[in-house]
């Protein structure tokens, strides 16, 4: 048990860690939020896998409802390198600021594709991911969006030790494939993975969000847990 709970607590030292301490003391608690997520996968064939995920995120470290979503995915292996996936997800945002307030309903539609490479010790991803949000029950100015996605994700397998490092960067375009003008926001992470068997996992990271501009927006600090059970075929 005491294993099981030492990801978990690592979770919530890591922010205190990565940032300097002088700016961690004027960060303001609500640009804090946490992010729990329980996923289910299973590949009917070696090459095709799918999941259900289902996520909840609090603000203000589980003070202050956010975001629920589920989210459907499937995904292919073209090739021992390359990958294409496809997915929906359905989530509610509650909107607390503004004349027009409340609970909002949105589908979002993605696909991608995602290169890899292994050299040696160190796993390196590369995905470009276009979505489509589309606000659902409103037919005045409804707040719909498209985004491109170009995320970098590195693993490093260090010798016996389980929990390998995880970083990635992520860039935001907003409704345009590439210009400086339609940059929206970047995301940095960095965790790690801890297996306790073929079939079940739990995701640790910290998430460091920041919109770009916006004049006088403030970063935000994410605290990101995910437990992953994987049915294993016969």
């Amino acid at each position: 048990m005491k294993i099981q709970f030492f990801p978990i607590c690592l979770i919530f030292i890591l922010p205190h860690v990565l940032p300097a301490q002088d700016e961690l003391s004027t960060i303001d608690n609500n640009n804090f939020e946490s992010w729990n997520a329980l996923e289910i996968n299973y590949a009917p064939t070696e090459k095709l896998s799918m999941g259900l995920e289902a996520q909840l995120r609090l603000k203000s470290l589980g003070d202050t409802y956010n975001m629920s979503f589920l989210q459907l995915q499937a995904q292919y292996d073209l090739q021992p390198f390359l990958e294409i996936g496809v997915g929906l997800r359905n989530f509610d945002k509650l909107d607390d600021i503004g004349n027009r307030q409340g609970h909002e309903k949105y589908n979002r539609f993605y696909g991608y594709v995602q290169a890899k490479k292994s050299l040696e010790r160190l796993d390196i991803r590369f995905r470009l991911q276009h979505q489509v949000r589309n606000q659902l029950n409103i037919s005045e100015n409804p707040k719909d969006n498209s985004r491109w996605r170009y995320k970098l994700s590195t693993i490093y397998n260090i010798p016996n030790w389980d929990l390998d490092p995880r970083l990635s960067v992520e860039f935001f375009m907003l409704d345009e494939f590439y210009s400086k003008e339609a940059y929206d926001k970047y995301r940095f992470s960095l965790g790690s993975k801890k297996r306790f068997s073929k079939s079940r996992s739990l995701s640790f990271k910290y998430l460091f969000e920041k919109n770009i501009g916006i004049n006088g927006s403030k970063p935000y600090h994410i605290l990101s847990l995910r437990y992953e059970y994987r049915f294993m075929r016969n």
